[in-house]
């Protein structure tokens, strides 16, 4: 359990260094907007499959 805690840590702090080292403001919105992006599809996808889903009830 503690390993796992442990490798959790590393990795933020991983994600947190490579986007302190970005320089770029454009490479950051980019970042910012497809991480955006990917949450939004995985929502729309969500509700679309519920939305199937209870029409087969119907």
């Amino acid at each position: 359990m503690k390993e796992s805690i442990d490798e959790v840590k590393n990795e933020l702090k991983a994600k947190l260094l490579y986007w302190n080292n970005l320089k770029s403001r454009k490479i950051k919105a980019g970042v910012i907007l497809l991480f955006i992006g990917v949450i939004a599809l995985k929502i729309f996808t969500t509700v679309l499959t519920f939305d199937w889903v209870s029409g087969l009830f119907k």
